[in-house]
C-alpha cells in the first residue's frame, strides 16, 4: 500500500503542476499568436497586395492598442483575482478570429477588416499580457531554487519556441486557406483558457492605507512613476523602446516585404523566416534556463543587442533567402538573451504590490517602439527600396548604443541574485 505523501513533498508537488499548466498556457497561448503572425502579414501584404507604407500601418495599428492600453491592463491586473481574470480575457480573445473567419469564408476580406481584426486583437492582449506576467513570480516558486532569471528564460523560451509551431503551421496558408488556420488558433485560444483554470486563485496584495476605489488613471501613473524612479529599470526601459523604434520595424514590414518583392515568396516563406529569428530567441532563451544566472545582465544586454545591426547590414547586400534565414537566426539566438535579461532585470525590482504595473510599464518600453517603427519602417521602404531601408536602423542603433553606454549605468547592472519562495 502506497504511504500517503509528507505535507511538504505534497506541496512541492503541487507547486511543480502549477508551474506545467502555466508553462502548458503559454506553450498554447502563443502557438495560436504565431498562427496569427504569419496570418496577418500574409493577407494584407500578399493576399491584399498593399503597398509597403500601408502594411507598415497595419502593423502599426495591430500593436498600438496593446502599447495604449497595456499600462491599464496592468493596473486591472493589480486589483483583480488573476486566475479568473486571465480566464476570462483568453475566452474573449477567441471571438475575433472566429468573426475573421466567417467573414473571410463569405468573401467580405478587405483591407479595413483587417484593421478592425488587429485592433481587437491587440486591444486584449494589452490586458492579457500584464496578467500573465504578473503571474509568473507566483509560480517561479515550483521551479527547482525559484529563481527568477530561470523562470523568466524558461518561459520566454517556451512561448518563442510555440510561436515558432504556430508559424510553421501558420505557413501552410496558401494551401489550406486563411479560414481553416483561424479555426485552431480559436480552438488554441480556449485551451489556453483551459489550462489558466487549472492555476490557483492569486489574489491582490492588499496595500495599507490604499482606497477601496481608485482612478485607472492614478493607478497607471503610479506604476510609471515606479519604473521611471527605479535606477535599474529606467536604462533598460529607454534602450528597449529604442531598440524597438528601430528594429522592430524591420521583422513586422520588411520581412514581409522582402519576400514579396525581393525573394518572391508566399506565406511559406513568410513563415519560415520568422520561425528562424523566433526559433533562435527560443532556443537561446531555453538554453539560459540550465545555466547559472547570468551576474552582469546590463552588459550581456547591450552586447548581444548589437547584433541586430551587424545581421541587418548583411541583409542589405541581397544574399540568398537560405542566408537571410541564417541570419535571422543569429539575430534571434543573440535577441533571446537579451530580452531574457531585460525582462529578468525588471521582475526582480519589481515590489509586489505594483508588479503588474511595472511589467507593464515595462511592456509599454518594450513594444512602445515598434507601431512607431512600423509606420516609419514602411515609408522608408517606400522611399528607398527593402534592401536600402535595412541600413537606416543598422546606423542610428551605433547612435544609440553609444548614448546608452555613456549617459546611462546600463553597462553596469548586475543580477540582486534574488529568489522567490511560494506563497502561503
Amino acid at each position: 500500500m502506497e504511504r500517503p505523501r509528507e505535507p511538504a513533498a505534497k506541496a512541492a508537488a503541487d507547486r511543480g503542476n502549477e508551474f506545467a499548466w502555466y508553462m502548458s498556457g503559454v506553450w498554447i497561448y502563443f502557438f495560436s499568436a504565431g498562427i496569427q503572425g504569419v496570418l496577418f502579414p500574409w493577407i494584407v501584404a500578399i493576399v491584399l497586395h498593399e503597398s509597403s507604407d500601408r502594411v507598415g500601418i497595419a502593423q502599426m495599428l495591430s500593436m498600438l492598442p496593446m502599447m495604449v492600453l497595456g499600462l491599464f491592463g496592468g493596473a486591472m491586473a493589480d486589483r483583480r483575482e488573476l486566475r479568473t481574470h486571465l480566464f476570462r480575457l483568453q475566452l474573449a480573445a477567441i471571438v475575433p478570429p472566429a468573426i475573421l473567419a466567417m467573414l473571410i469564408f463569405t468573401g467580405w476580406l478587405s483591407y479595413p477588416l483587417m484593421i478592425c481584426y488587429a485592433l481587437l486583437m491587440s486591444a486584449l492582449g494589452g490586458f492579457v499580457m500584464p496578467a500573465r506576467d504578473a503571474m509568473l513570480s507566483r509560480v517561479a516558486a515550483s521551479r527547482p531554487g525559484g529563481h527568477i532569471q530561470h523562470a523568466v528564460a524558461l518561459v520566454m523560451g517556451g512561448q518563442f519556441l510555440a510561436q515558432v509551431i504556430g508559424y510553421l503551421v501558420a505557413g501552410s496558408a496558401v494551401i489550406v486557406g486563411a479560414p481553416a488556420l483561424l479555426a485552431l488558433q480559436c480552438l488554441g485560444l480556449g485551451l489556453a483558457a483551459f489550462t489558466t483554470s487549472r492555476l490557483s486563485v492569486v489574489l491582490p496584495t492588499p496595500r495599507p492605507g490604499a482606497p477601496a476605489r481608485r482612478s485607472p488613471f492614478r493607478d497607471v501613473r503610479e506604476g510609471l512613476e515606479a519604473v521611471w524612479r527605479h535606477e535599474s529599470i529606467r536604462p533598460v526601459l529607454l534602450y528597449s523602446f529604442f531598440s524597438g523604434v528601430l528594429f522592430m520595424g524591420v521583422f513586422l514590414v520588411l520581412f514581409p516585404v522582402l519576400v514579396r518583392d525581393v525573394y518572391h515568396g508566399t506565406s511559406f516563406e513568410i513563415g519560415f523566416l520568422n520561425m528562424c529569428f523566433f526559433g533562435g530567441i527560443g532556443f537561446s532563451s531555453l538554453m539560459l534556463s540550465r545555466f547559472r544566472p547570468i551576474k552582469r545582465q546590463g552588459r550581456m544586454m547591450m552586447l548581444t543587442g548589437f547584433t541586430g545591426s551587424i545581421v541587418t547590414i548583411l541583409m542589405h547586400f541581397g544574399p540568398p533567402l537560405w542566408t537571410v534565414n541564417l541570419l535571422a537566426l543569429i539575430w534571434g539566438l543573440s535577441g533571446g538573451i537579451s530580452m531574457s535579461q531585460s525582462r529578468a532585470i525588471v521582475q526582480e525590482a519589481a515590489t509586489e504590490a505594483l508588479r503588474a504595473r511595472m511589467l507593464a510599464a515595462f511592456q509599454l518600453g518594450s513594444i512602445g517602439g515598434g507601431p512607431i517603427g512600423a509606420l516609419l519602417t514602411g515609408f522608408v521602404a517606400k522611399w528607398l527600396g527593402p534592401l536600402n531601408a535595412l541600413l537606416v536602423p543598422c546606423t542610428l542603433m551605433m547612435v544609440l548604443w553609444l548614448a546608452i553606454f555613456f549617459f546611462t549605468p546600463l553597462w553596469n547592472v548586475e543580477a540582486q541574485n534574488r529568489n522567490y519562495t511560494p506563497n502561503p
